[in-house]
């Protein structure tokens, strides 16, 4: 299903979209590659279409390459980034109409009718004579945004995360993974597939349909900035980010939440529905943690998630299974044909 009604009063929805072609060609692999970048939790877009050329398009495959290639290097040092300092390319808040500082749609297809157009060239933005369309004019976005949600934060009607997430590397650190810093982790590398497909549930399930805001998208650059030994810093490079918030309103028991809850997500790379997705999920598990004691459902159950959204895992214990089983499956052969002699 796809919303159709956008209007396009003011030529921004054409430019978003001739925008989101040129985007596409100049990405080497396209989006694909972001993806292997998100879901490997490597931020080397050249590194990922070579990945994604050697496994032959398949994803999880070409994750694990990275995966892999990555595990060997050295570790020079850390650096924790803060999206509030990204130069953003983008950025829209579905949440309001006229939000402080704008929205710019940037480079999108989100307004184009999803009709697969087989007589015309498979680029839009290349025309019939084979010269490429320009794009029209972008206008300038501002070097910074102020937060969507700050007017309703200061009237005290979103609740902070009970406990703060504390940042923790699961690659390297052992700990409980259900902890709100390490499952914010996990969801930025998590498989693509099961991301969207768990947050859908949590939109769709429950026994009634529970409706999420996105209050705020950003994509854009983020610095990476290395310190010296002199105390100095330099900036080595930047990396493509896309970031959500979500609020969550909810009634428990007839009685409505007093505050909305929030959840955020960020990933690596320009595919959207995986910081939405994530949001989604973390604004679900904190509305959870703060319920009390019940049954969880899947997409608010943060120990489920540790487990099923490691596509990495996933894929390589379904894929084992090619792999020479004959020994133990002989073995339950004759546990199966001594209970039936058994029964006999």
């Amino acid at each position: 299903m796809g919303y159709t009604s956008v209007r396009d009063r003011t030529g921004a929805v054409a430019a978003a979209t001739a925008l989101a072609g040129l985007d596409l060609e100049m990405a080497e692999a396209g989006l694909v590659a972001d993806q292997v970048m998100a879901e490997s939790g490597v931020a080397d877009r050249r590194i990922a279409a070579l990945a994604l050329g050697q496994a032959g398009g398949d994803v999880a495959r070409a994750c694990s390459l990275v995966r892999a290639w990555a595990a060997v290097l050295p570790r020079v040092c850390s650096y924790r980034g803060d999206v509030r300092s990204m130069r953003a390319l983008r950025r829209i808040t579905p949440g309001f109409a006229e939000p402080a500082g704008g929205q710019y749609l940037g480079a999108s297809l989100d307004y184009e009718q999803r009709l697969l157009q087989l007589d015309s060239p498979s680029r839009p933005h290349v025309g019939a004579n084979g010269h490429r369309v320009q794009a029209p004019p972008a206008k300038q976005v501002p070097e910074d945004f102020p937060r969507a949600l700050a007017a309703l934060t200061g009237e005290g009607l979103v609740a902070d995360p009970q406990p703060p997430a504390e940042a923790v590397d699961i690659n390297r650190e052992t700990g409980d993974r259900r902890q709100r810093g390490a499952l914010l982790q996990l969801l930025a590398r998590a498989d693509t597939g099961a991301l969207t497909a768990l947050a859908y549930t949590a939109i769709r399930g429950f026994s009634s349909r529970q409706d999420p805001t996105l209050v705020e998208l950003r994509r854009g650059c983020l610095d990476v900035r290395i310190s010296r030994p002199d105390g100095g810093s330099f900036i080595l490079g930047a990396i493509d980010v896309t970031y959500a918030e979500v609020v969550l309103y909810r009634l428990h028991g007839g009685t409505p939440d007093p505050r909305l809850t929030l959840g955020v997500g960020a990933t690596v790379g320009r595919i959207e529905r995986r910081a939405i997705a994530a949001a989604v999920l973390d604004a679900n598990c904190t509305r959870a943690a703060a319920d009390g004691p019940r049954r969880l459902e899947p997409a608010e159950d943060a120990e489920f998630l540790a487990i099923a959204l490691d596509g990495q895992e996933a894929a390589g214990f379904v894929e084992h299974l090619k792999l020479p089983h004959h020994v133990t499956f002989t073995s339950e052969l004759d546990r199966v044909r001594q209970a039936r002699r058994a029964a006999e």
